[in-house]
């Protein structure tokens, strides 16, 4: 049997999350949603963080975690499990190492992205439609 090379995994990887990261920057409002300093080094007029912004931030950065590593990661891990389910070869361990591995992963999906639908449900439903980004302001 062939064995890969131990560098092809890595490439692989580099090859699916280096455009991901770099896709993340093409967002209209960016990773941190103020202080935009123009060319001259001062913060352009307006755009002071606030406590809103904070807020903002951590949705952002939750966004991020979730459905731009943590959904891509678990498909990863859901081919990797039926990669060793195929090629188990009648090895009984390797059949119960694929299992654990889908069923671990699809639990922690689950959860995660659960955990993400009722704080946002939660939001929503107490602050009105839009209003996550207008918290404790006017």
């Amino acid at each position: 049997m062939k064995r890969f090379s131990p560098l092809l995994l890595p490439l692989l990887l580099a090859i699916f999350f280096v455009p991901m990261f770099a896709g993340a920057q093409k967002v209209s409002s960016g990773l941190i949603p103020c202080g935009n300093v123009s060319s001259g080094g001062s913060i352009a007029a307006g755009q002071e963080c606030e406590f809103n912004d904070f807020i903002i931030l951590a949705q952002n950065v939750i966004n991020f975690l979730i459905f731009k590593i943590a959904s891509p990661l678990a498909a990863i891990m859901f081919a990797y499990a039926g990669f060793l389910y195929l090629t188990n070869g009648g090895n009984e361990s390797k059949v119960k190492q694929a299992h654990d591995i889908f069923w671990y992963v699809f639990i922690g999906l689950v959860v995660a992205l659960a955990a993400w639908l009722v704080v946002n449900f939660i939001l929503e439903f107490f602050l009105g439609t839009g209003s996550v980004y207008n918290l404790l302001g006017p």
